[in-house]
């Protein structure tokens, strides 16, 4: 398994923190119910939540690195255990990526690497769900579900991490 990393534990909290942020204020910016038209000018359209997409990709990406430097520190009996790890959770709980994520993800036998490629699936996949939702703005139902998705995505993430915690106290 992938050693504990406190960084990880902080930087996922962090992530809520900002997405939630984020999500809040995307809400609060969105209709109720659908549009019919597409009007460019609406708060909530996605030409004026780009910047808040970047942000969030950013984030990502900087987790995602993290996860990186460290999954070279994982030996090869701790990489077979992953990987078995790692079948099974794929199978319970699949990926939010798309068949080329797949392949990216399919590199790394990590399962906290994988956990943070997802993360990045997720809000890549919000993005082309925004940009192709009528009138290119979401409800405030659908920024609501994206909340609970992201809850539970960073629950299962910390939940991880913190298993490793324990491990290691062992």
């Amino acid at each position: 398994m992938q050693p504990y990393d406190e960084r990880l534990l902080t930087g996922s909290e962090q992530f809520y923190r900002n997405a939630a942020t984020i999500i809040e204020h995307s809400r609060s910016q969105s209709p109720l119910e659908r549009p019919t038209t597409e009007d460019s000018t609406h708060p909530g359209h996605i030409a004026n939540m780009e910047n808040l997409y970047a942000e969030l990709l950013i984030d990502t990406n900087i987790l995602l690195l993290r996860a990186l430097a460290n999954s070279e520190l994982v030996d090869e009996t701790g990489q077979r255990l992953q990987n078995k790890v790692s079948g099974y959770i794929d199978n319970a709980l699949p990926s939010n990526c798309d068949n080329s994520a797949d392949d990216v993800r399919a590199e790394f036998s990590s399962l906290t690497v994988k956990n943070f490629v997802d993360l990045k699936c997720l809000v890549v996949t919000w993005q082309a769900q925004h940009e192709a939702a009528p009138g290119k703005v979401l409800t405030q139902a659908d920024w609501s579900r994206r909340h609970l998705s992201l809850i539970r995505f960073i629950v299962a993430v910390q939940q991880a991490e913190v298993a490793k915690l324990r491990q290691v106290g062992r």
